[in-house]
């Protein structure tokens, strides 16, 4: 009877004993899409523009909107994109880059505060 139990409480700590390793699973994080896109927004709040770097496609519609309380702007570095003076939480803009590059914008407002729009 003993040698049952010492057999049943082997077998009920094999089944159990997990088997795995101390190391943590790290979760796999999926990268962007390579891929340009026909849409996007961009966000302008905390003094950081959202997403910073963006990719689309020819003719694409980028609107950008001030979603923060204080005063921001979109100044291009290109002069063929129409840049965004000083305008106040809640206002929004759509531009729509048709020649493949990359175009940088700054907010002249808040310095540090820039991006990328990539036309492919």
């Amino acid at each position: 009877m003993r040698s049952r139990f010492m057999i049943a409480t082997f077998a009920l700590a094999a089944a159990c004993g997990g088997g795995g390793s101390d190391t943590p699973t790290i979760p796999t994080i999926p990268s962007a899409p390579d891929n340009p896109v026909a849409t996007t927004a961009v966000s302008l709040q905390g003094d950081a523009f959202n997403p910073t770097h963006i990719l689309v496609g020819p003719s694409a519609v980028v609107t950008f909107t001030n979603n923060d309380r204080i005063a921001h702007n979109v100044m291009f570095a290109n002069q063929n994109i129409t840049s965004i003076t000083d305008w106040t939480s809640g206002d929004r803009t759509t531009t729509m880059p048709s020649t493949p590059g990359t175009y940088s914008y700054t907010c002249t407002i808040h310095p540090g505060m820039s991006g990328t729009v990539k036309v492919q």
